[in-house]
């Protein structure tokens, strides 16, 4: 394997990143989508626990098995596009933040995820992105629907 040169980027890069990730849902563009991820190497895999699926992706096929769906390998995915998403709204926490080495921003928050009915969906979201070949790409992503307590009578 050929040795990855990570590169600096800026918060404005990310921001951006997450922007492009949200049109892409919207747009139902999978190919446009998983061109911002990451899939690494077997030794640095992308790590991806999507927001309706229980199930770890590491590679591309696992990826668009669950944003499209129809992969015998993943029975339990219908495609996430497939809701028909309308808007996507990122709520960080404190925004992107820069580690240590400056090669690696981290988010985490929450994403309503709209549909052509009005219906929300609130998840929380944790990203890492890192920079390649002058892209900001998605080396993790986990995700799930946000908890909320039983409303006691």
């Amino acid at each position: 394997m050929p040795e990855r040169n990570f590169e600096p980027m800026t918060k404005a890069e990310v921001v951006t990143a997450q922007r492009t990730w949200a049109k892409c849902v919207t747009d139902q563009d999978v190919d446009g989508l998983l061109d911002l991820y990451d899939f690494g190497d077997p030794d640095e895999p992308l790590l991806f626990k999507p927001t309706l699926a229980d199930v770890i992706r590491l590679d591309e096929k696992g990826a668009r098995a669950y944003f499209v769906g129809g992969d015998p390998d993943y029975p339990q995915d219908s495609g996430f596009l497939k809701r028909g998403w309308k808007t996507v709204e990122f709520q960080s926490a404190v925004g992107p933040i820069l580690n240590a080495c400056g090669l690696l921003y981290k988010d985490m928050g929450h994403y309503t995820f709209v549909d052509g009915a009005g219906n929300a969906t609130r998840a929380d979201y944790t990203f890492a992105y890192h920079k390649l070949q002058g892209r900001v790409l998605i080396s993790l992503h986990h995700s799930s629907l946000t908890w909320f307590p039983p409303i006691e009578d």
